[in-house]
């Protein structure tokens, strides 16, 4: 394999053009370097503690996302909360899934 030279990189914030061996931009301070796993770790433990995240989270995955609400650092009590939300809401959204194809298929086919 030939190898290749770097002249420049690109800041992944505003596109300004960097020396090969910036690890911040000059331009907007972003970092150029990956984030370092801890760093990402803490970043979706914040995520994870806005309400609405977890609001999306209970009507979009509904019990899959059970491993991530006790993630958060809310309190047991809230915790079990949204567990408890998110299973009455899977189980309400599978009944009423079930009874629409039922009423459908009697639509269809009659009765």
């Amino acid at each position: 394999m030939d190898t290749v030279h770097i002249a420049t990189i690109i800041c992944p914030d505003c596109g300004a053009e960097l020396a090969p061996a910036s690890e911040t931009c000059e331009q907007c301070g972003a970092t150029t370097s990956k984030p370092r796993s801890s760093e990402s770790k803490e970043k979706l433990r914040q995520l994870l503690d806005r309400p609405w995240v977890i609001v999306v989270l209970i009507l979009h995955v509904g019990l899959l996302g059970i491993p991530l609400y006790w993630r958060t650092n809310y309190s047991l009590g809230t915790r079990l909360a949204m567990v408890i939300a998110s299973i009455v809401y899977t189980v309400g959204a599978v009944a009423f899934i079930v009874m629409m194809v039922r009423r459908l298929i009697y639509m269809v086919f009659g009765g």
